[in-house]
């Protein structure tokens, strides 16, 4: 199951970890900052961080994935 989603894919298996992984640290950090900002909203989310930064990645890398499908 794991060669066909990277056969699907047209990724390695190092390509998809980082990609995953970069992906998943991007997201992880942005709610850190969001679920701080919630508590104390005194405290300002990082423009890299906010919810607008964050909609813009999603699109690159959803973006990302629909192109490497059609390699």
């Amino acid at each position: 199951i794991m060669i066909k989603h990277l056969k699907q894919n047209n990724e390695s298996y190092v390509t998809h970890f980082i990609f995953a992984w970069r992906a998943a640290f991007y997201m992880s950090i942005s709610s850190c900052f969001l679920l701080i900002h919630g508590l104390l909203p005194i405290i300002p989310v990082p423009r890299l961080f906010n919810i607008e930064s964050m909609a813009r990645k999603m699109r690159k890398w959803d973006a990302y994935s629909k192109l490497r499908k059609l390699k």
